[in-house]
């Protein structure tokens, strides 16, 4: 049999932010024991070639495969950016080649406002929480976030989880977000105050995190404190860039979560013009999360996770996804057959 998971399934079920965490840090740790293949994420674009990646006004299609090896999961994803979003993933037993599952989740379309925080939203927020979890100092006492977007929303939610701090400071990158303060101040218990601009989030702030579709630097380095740790998420593509190359110049580590992040604007741009050097990017966040690189030495040190998310992230929420409809009896037997592609 194979099952089919859809919205309807997964909304039946609490996926809290900790253990999204959870399977998202491990799968991480997993490629720093060199136990994880990941492709890099393909996309072809119909519409919207001069823009950022699912920016407003693309239409695109992608594709990608993560094998875990420890925890036995090869998952095939599939992604369609039209005027709706879909995210399938097929799961395939890797012993035997039968499919397991196929789980098709959708997104709320560009418009249409929400301040819902689904799986697809943790799965990058947990990315930002286990970059400030590893790189960011002991003690925080004020996070900032640029970008008040749902992956700002899911960062926040997720970085509290791992972090105790007393203050938020939040722009959107364009403007000042009062009702994103009033939510998540709510949400997470912790003041959360718009400011009118990012400059004032970079100088009260030991912790940021970016989430925006900026194709210039909105966060610069000169602005930053000693001590800071920046989780990027916002960035991932060639035509996106949201920290200044003076931050990766200031910054004693870079960690990345995949070799494509070289490609994001952001880190291409400075590299190119020979303001950074390969032999400044530290590692992986996975080889740091195995305990196979350095972490934060000192208070001082200005520190760097930039994500372009990858296809290991989904693979591991897709497998808690499928585990948790299993043991619910959920979703729906459409095939008898094993083989999903063969069947007539």
């Amino acid at each position: 049999m194979v099952l089919l998971i859809e919205d309807k399934d997964i909304n039946q079920i609490e996926f809290t932010p900790e253990e999204i965490i959870e399977v998202v840090e491990d799968c991480y740790r997993q490629d720093g024991m060199g136990l994880v293949q990941d492709t890099p994420r393909m996309e072809i674009k119909i519409k919207g070639k001069d823009l950022p990646h699912i920016a407003p006004g693309t239409t695109s299609i992608g594709q990608g495969m993560a094998y875990l090896e420890r925890s036995g999961i090869l998952v095939i994803s599939q992604t369609y950016h039209f005027d709706f979003h879909k995210y399938i993933s097929h799961i395939i037993d890797p012993e035997t080649g039968k499919s397991l599952a196929i789980v098709k989740r959708g997104r709320t379309p560009f418009g249409q406002k929400t301040s819902d925080i689904n799986t697809g939203g943790l799965r990058t927020g947990a990315a930002a929480a286990i970059g400030a979890k590893y790189l960011a100092k002991e003690n925080v006492n004020a996070v900032g976030v640029v970008g008040t977007g749902r992956i700002g929303r899911a960062s926040l939610l997720c970085t509290s989880k791992v972090r105790d701090f007393d203050t938020v400071y939040a722009h959107s990158g364009r403007k000042r977000d009062e009702l994103f303060a009033q939510t998540m101040s709510r949400r997470i218990g912790v003041d959360v105050i718009p400011t009118d601009t990012v400059k004032e989030i970079a100088e009260k702030s030991q912790l940021i995190l970016t989430s925006t579709y900026a194709q210039q630097p909105v966060l610069l380095g000169e602005w930053l404190l000693e001590g800071t740790h920046i989780s990027g998420m916002g960035a991932d593509g060639p035509l996106k860039a949201e920290i200044g190359a003076k931050a990766f110049q200031r910054a004693s580590k870079i960690y990345i979560d995949g070799i494509k992040c070289l490609s994001i604007g952001e880190i291409a741009r400075p590299l190119a013009e020979g303001l950074i050097t390969d032999s400044d990017i530290t590692g992986r966040i996975g080889e740091l999360v195995a305990g196979n690189k350095p972490g934060r030495v000192s208070d001082e040190e200005i520190t760097i996770f930039e994500s372009d998310g990858t296809h290991m992230q989904s693979a591991a929420v897709v497998g808690l996804i499928y585990r948790r409809v299993m043991e619910a009896g959920l979703g729906q037997d459409i095939y008898e057959t094993s083989d999903f592609y063969l069947n007539s």
